[in-house]
């Protein structure tokens, strides 16, 4: 009899891991699945940030070229201070150009590492739930066992 309330406490024991690591496995897919869509989320603005950039490189770029080029018949040196203040404005706004494109690499690499991170904690919280599922169903199965 004795055995027989050691092994009871046995399985109600394998019975309580298996529950705790499933558990814990569905908290880890969550915090998985939170940590893919953050990641999502930084490639979206990322990608955003790229495409505004390009846009201001490329149109900013032009317009710097086209405003040197004139500025090369400048009469007066007022004229040629005007154009400097809109060749600076242009060179600003390319640099800014680069700058959102630097950005926005940065935020695909952050979301792409995210990705990654959170797809391995799935994996992992996939794993524990399984495995603490087995456990479960172990002891159950042990539990059918000794009643017979």
């Amino acid at each position: 009899m004795l055995a027989e309330g050691e092994s009871r406490i046995e399985i109600a024991d394998l019975w309580e891991q298996g529950k705790n690591e499933s558990q814990k496995g569905e908290k880890q897919v969550l915090k998985g699945r939170k940590l893919v869509e953050k990641g999502r989320s930084d490639l979206r603005e990322g990608e955003s940030f790229i495409a505004f950039g390009n846009l201001a490189v490329q149109n900013n770029r032009q317009a710097y070229q086209a405003l040197f080029q004139i500025s090369q018949g400048t009469a007066s040196a007022e004229e040629a201070f005007g154009r400097a203040a809109k060749l600076k404005k242009n060179a600003n706004a390319w640099e800014d150009g680069e700058e959102k494109i630097k950005k926005g690499n940065g935020l695909i690499h952050r979301g792409n590492a995210l990705i990654d991170e959170g797809e391995s904690e799935i994996r992992k919280g996939q794993q524990l739930i399984e495995r603490g599922r087995d456990k479960m169903q172990e002891a159950e199965s042990r539990y059918h066992q000794n009643s017979e």
